[in-house]
Parts: C-alpha cells; structure tokens; sequence
C-alpha cells in the first residue's frame, strides 16, 4: 500500500483553523477522537483530506507518531467515511495510544453516524453561504480582448 499523498492531508494553519473554528466545522466525538468536519476550501472540491491533531498531553513522540499511523492507516482503508469535498479534522484524546488498528476502526464507525450528520449539515450551509460575505455568488466575468497584453506591458 502506498503513502498518504499530500492531496488528501490537510497541511496549512490557516485550513487547520477554519475547520476548527467557530461556525466551521461539525462535531462528533467518541471516547478517544473528536471529530471535526467543514466545506474543502479548494475550488473544485476535490477528494476528502484528512488533519490530525495529537498533543502532548496524549504521549511521548512514539506514542503520537502511532496514533497518527493508526488512524491515517483508518482513513485510507475507509475511504467513504465522509464523502469528497469535505476536510476532517481528528483530534487524539488520552488513551489513543493503547489502541489497536481494529479498536480504532470500531469507534470510528460508532462515530461515523452522527459525523455523516453533521457532514450532511455542514454542506447544507456552505451551499446557502455567499461566496464573499455579504454578496451573493457571481458568474466570472468574460474576458475582454487585448486583457492579456495590458497585463503584460503596463503603459
């Protein structure tokens, strides 16, 4: 099985917040993961992308660096647990790190249910959100004749 290509992690700060933030994201826990959930910022959306959080509190660098496996190893063997277009966040709680691959797999499907939910819900907003707040969505502009050379040669 090959790695986990950059396309499908969520690697920038700016994603990482915007999914955890306040109106971002759906939420669904279970005892060892929460499960955070907001629109793909790419336009088009392209296949779902995965984020992790493991901080200290969870364990040593070994310890986190296995969780992290663990529930990429997850996400890659169960590639509709959210559909594309949507970026999901996972964040380790204490106690992850004594989980086995299989032990992870079942809270993720117990997770799954509600998670799919707010999935369903988070779509359902950003279809009725305004591109740039407080505008409605607009068709690009056509372009004009000779726009490319202007761009060029600025008189």
């Amino acid at each position: 099985m090959g790695g986990f290509p950059r396309s499908r992690r969520v690697r920038r700060r700016v994603d990482f917040r915007r999914i955890q933030g306040p109106g971002g994201a759906g939420r669904a826990t279970s005892p060892h993961f929460v499960f955070l959930v907001a629109p793909t910022s790419a336009d088009p959306p392209g296949p779902a992308r995965l984020g992790l959080v493991v901080t200290k509190k969870v364990g040593n660098a070994v310890q986190r660096n296995r969780i992290k496996r663990l529930a990429r190893a997850c996400f890659r063997l169960w590639p509709e647990f959210v559909p594309d277009g949507v970026d999901l966040v996972v964040i380790a709680r204490q106690g992850a790190a004594e989980l086995a691959l299989a032990q992870v797999q079942r809270e993720w499907a117990r997770a799954r249910g509600a998670l799919v939910h707010r999935v369903a819900d988070v779509l359902a907003q950003a279809a009725s959100r305004p591109h740039v707040p407080g505008r409605p969505a607009q068709a690009p502009l056509p372009a004009r004749a000779g726009d490319d050379d202007r761009d060029r040669n600025p008189s």
